[in-house]
């Protein structure tokens, strides 16, 4: 068997690469970068370079047909957010191999912020109150009351441009459309989790909840810290049956003073909760194909980017003992023995993101993810 995993740049492929080594599989990874972390693992047999799914749909999707058929794909499973394409597409891929996403039309209501939370409304744990905001009278009605609220866009990722609470000044520089929209969303004081789930036309088949305990600012967790919490499992079931989704999917939720449970948001693909199997992975491979007896549930031992760790954390908590006693604790998601050459590659992944963020004029966040990130705008015509 043979599988193409996408993402190649993203730590989540690299796991999903060394469990489908493991469970005897030919490993594939492609990516639109020449030097993604993953391609350099002993478990990836083949890397393919890939074009820019966001700058042509339509010659991502051909590229990957004949992939598909010149390699004898039989499972073509994505990471990061060309699942979107991947879904746009699957019309033309289907017929080829299994593609693990879902339909187009429910992941872009899972994306959008304001979709998502309208859609959880009378579920048993649901998102805070949300408001759409397609203008700037919307977004001007709400500054009197700021220190009520988060502001964020309603297709966004890494909470890069997300602002919580903040000062009138601080919104006169969001400008809110109908093809740009943001939300607000009820601010909630309480502890963050997150979870990554496999689910099979509805039905759940693995599941893991995590705190991230160390983060890049206030985005993406560097350290996963296991959580065993029965409200957000039985959410992911609700989620299942009320959408017979198939594919991976994260949530965002906070647990407010009370003990209640509030679900923050949606991310419709591979998320770090992942690497929680890597002491199962054969297992975790066979869920995507066959109903485990029960739903396969992670470790207890955290995980963490140990580099990341390092270089971003550990110098605002070098003289932190706790700090050191979570960092001795958990184990590293990227290094493993017998697989050293992912951290090298490391340093390789970051010099051309870094490079793409100068050509491109962005910030690094927004260059990891400029070539394939989605924001609402039609498929049909290539996006500028």
């Amino acid at each position: 068997m043979h599988v193409l995993i996408l993402g190649a740049r993203a730590p989540a492929c690299l796991e999903w690469a060394r469990a489908f080594d493991e469970a005897g599989w030919t490993v594939s990874v492609g990516d639109s970068l020449s030097q993604p972390l993953s391609r350099f693992s002993r478990s990836v047999q083949h890397y393919v370079r890939l074009p820019e799914p966001r700058q042509d749909p339509a010659a991502w999707i051909e590229t990957l047909a004949t992939v598909i058929e010149t390699q004898r794909i039989d499972l073509l499973l994505p990471t990061c957010e060309e699942v979107f394409y991947l879904a746009h597409g699957r019309e033309r891929l289907a017929p080829l191999c299994q593609v693990l996403t879902c339909d187009f039309a429910l992941l872009h209501r899972l994306h959008h912020k304001g979709d998502f939370a309208a859609m959880t409304d009378g579920w048993p744990v649901a998102a805070p109150e949300t408001r759409l905001l397609t203008d700037r009278q919307a977004l001007l009605a709400l500054a009197d009351e700021t220190a009520m609220w988060v502001f964020k866009p309603a297709y966004s990722r890494f909470a890069s441009q997300t602002l919580i609470r903040p000062s009138a000044q601080q919104l006169n520089n969001v400008q809110p459309t109908q093809v740009a929209p943001w939300v607000a969303q009820r601010f909630i004081k309480g502890r963050e989790f997150c979870s990554f789930s496999v689910l099979i036309d509805g039905v759940l088949r693995a599941h893991s909840c995590y705190r991230p305990r160390y983060r890049v600012g206030r985005g993406s967790g560097i350290y996963f810290q296991p959580s065993v919490l029965e409200p957000v499992r039985r959410f992911i079931e609700h989620f299942g049956q009320k959408t017979g989704y198939s594919g991976q999917v994260g949530f965002d939720f906070i647990e407010d003073g009370d003990g209640r449970f509030h679900v923050l948001e949606c991310n419709p693909r591979a998320t770090s909760g992942v690497h929680l199997f890597d002491n199962q992975r054969q297992l975790l491979v066979s869920s995507l194909s066959h109903p485990p007896k029960r739903v396969l549930e992670p470790t207890s031992e955290p995980r963490m980017i140990a580099l990341a760790m390092l270089l971003l954390a550990a110098p605002q908590r070098a003289l932190s003992a706790p700090f050191w006693l979570d960092y001795v604790a958990a184990r590293d998601v990227i290094v493993q023995k017998g697989d050293l050459w992912p951290l090298i590659a490391q340093g390789g992944s970051l010099v051309e993101i870094i490079a793409r963020a100068v050509s491109r004029r962005c910030g690094l966040l927004a260059a990891s993810t400029a070539d394939i990130e989605w924001n609402g705008l039609p498929l049909s015509e290539h996006t500028p």
